[in-house]
């Protein structure tokens, strides 16, 4: 076996990389941490900006994303009650993350216009 700081050597069973990597890749969940870094938003809101999600499938995604510890869930106290959501300080962590993604998309999608031997 490799040693470990081999680069080749796997990552650490409780590598805390692959479990958000797991949690923020699924389907309609990088949409919904995209609105909220630009600050709390109530359900209804946040079902508008993703226009096709069902109210279950994001019901679902915001409380295991409030279970992951990366939203924060408040009751707002008025009639009929509201709910708004935002991203806690663990959520805003990943403001980087989404940032370089957005500039490595664009690169990807430049790329993805050039003839395949202008991309070496």
């Amino acid at each position: 076996m490799p040693p470990r700081d081999d680069p080749r050597s796997p990552p650490p069973d409780d590598c805390p990389l692959e479990r958000y990597l797991h949690v923020v890749a699924g389907t309609w969940v990088p949409r919904i941490i995209w609105f909220l870094r630009f600050g709390p938003r109530r359900f209804g809101d946040l079902k508008r900006d993703l226009k096709s999600v069902s109210p279950k499938v994001l019901t679902g995604k915001l409380r295991a994303l409030e279970a992951e510890g990366l939203v924060v869930r408040r009751v707002i106290d008025a009639s009929p009650p509201q709910v708004e959501y935002s991203l806690s300080l663990r959520g805003r962590a990943f403001d980087p993350v989404f940032e370089a993604m957005a500039r490595v998309s664009a690169e990807l999608k430049r790329l993805d216009g050039m003839a395949p031997a202008e991309d070496r």
